[in-house]
């Protein structure tokens, strides 16, 4: 995977019972991640073995025997905090038991994923690359800080057509920041038609997020961000499905909403991972929020037709960035595998 250039938080939410954030039944597979299982049964010849589900997190009942004083104690002390704040209806949302969750880095290993076991990894290189150049134009060290903050930090992952790697991208670009660098990233699953990231991370696909916050059907942004309980990394879901989410994108709620999650931590990073721009007009809508794009091009597949007919689309002034996905490794020595696999060798 190579990269090219062209035209140039928080505390802990309140858990809510009953239910985890887990998926207890096999969600439909998502497009992109049957193209990744074949690439790689193609590439290497091996099947990967079955995801293992994350442990569910259970809430700790009080020990039998206790005294009446001690269970109403507990049971104060378990209660919700009463809030003046009117809070709206959440009819027909699934409750949640907790808002935070735990990557399951063997699941993202099998797929291609960035881990902390593959930092030395040939895809942990690649993605160095495509983050230190976007992240040159950020102002994120106390050095730049000083400067006016654009939206640089603020990236939006697309392609032109589906199933080219966007969600891929956006995930292990969120990975790739949160494990080197150590900065707060966000990432927000914006494709709503086919949403992919609660998937990858093995979470339920039907948790509210960004369209249930735009509709007002959700009052605070954290009461659907989830967080992850070891690294500083945030997960917006979709939402519940809406015809087209071009009008919401493109509204002043979503105006206000990106304001408000750019500027909250002077060192958070945002990545939208947005639909295709020539399946839809969603992610046009989405551009305009973001200081950064990132337009992932399938190398076996995509036409340069298709290229020049998504980057139409865009603004003359947005700085575009094109990643090469999919790529065939044709010379073992081509960058960084040959090194990095003898290094890895060596360290064995």
């Amino acid at each position: 995977m190579s990269l090219i250039d062209r035209a140039a938080s928080s505390q802990g939410i309140r858990p809510k019972p009953q239910q985890s954030l887990i998926r207890k039944e096999q969600a439909e597979p998502v497009p992109e991640m049957d193209d990744w299982v074949a690439d790689y049964e193609k590439d290497t010849g091996i099947t990967p073995d079955p995801i293992k589900k994350p442990a569910e997190k259970t809430i700790e009942k009080p020990i039998e025997g206790t005294s009446s004083v001690m269970s109403q104690v507990m049971a104060k002390a378990a209660a919700p905090v009463p809030s003046k704040r009117k809070k709206k209806s959440n009819a027909g949302l699934p409750a949640l038991q907790s808002r935070e969750f735990e990557l399951d880095f063997e699941r993202l290993k099998k797929f291609g994923f960035i881990t902390p076991e593959g930092r030395r990894s040939r895809v942990s290189e690649e993605f160095r690359l495509i983050k230190r150049r976007l992240m040159q134009r950020m102002s994120l060290n106390a050095r730049n800080r000083k400067k006016q903050r654009g939206r640089e930090h603020v990236i939006l992952v697309t392609s032109s057509r589906p199933s080219e790697g966007k969600s891929f991208i956006a995930v292990n670009l969120a990975l790739s920041i949160v494990l080197d660098e150590g900065f707060n990233v966000m990432l927000v699953d914006a494709d709503v038609a086919r949403p992919s990231v609660s998937n990858i991370f093995g979470l339920r696909n039907d948790l509210p997020g960004l369209t249930d916050l735009l509709l007002g059907q959700e009052g605070r942004l954290s009461d659907v961000l989830l967080r992850e309980a070891n690294h500083p990394l945030s997960v917006l879901a979709a939402g519940g499905a809406v015809d087209s989410a071009t009008d919401l994108f493109g509204g002043d709620d979503m105006r206000q909403l990106v304001t408000d999650i750019a500027s909250r931590y002077t060192d958070r990073i945002i990545i939208f991972d947005a639909p295709p721009l020539l399946a839809s007009t969603e992610p046009v809508a989405l551009a305009e929020h973001a200081g950064q794009t990132v337009l992932v091009v399938d190398a076996e597949r995509t036409s340069r037709a298709a290229i020049d007919s998504a980057l139409d689309l865009l603004e003359t002034d947005q700085n575009v960035n094109l990643v090469l996905n999919k790529t065939t490794v044709r010379n073992r020595t081509e960058q960084f595998g040959s090194y990095y696999e003898a290094y890895n060798q060596a360290a064995s």
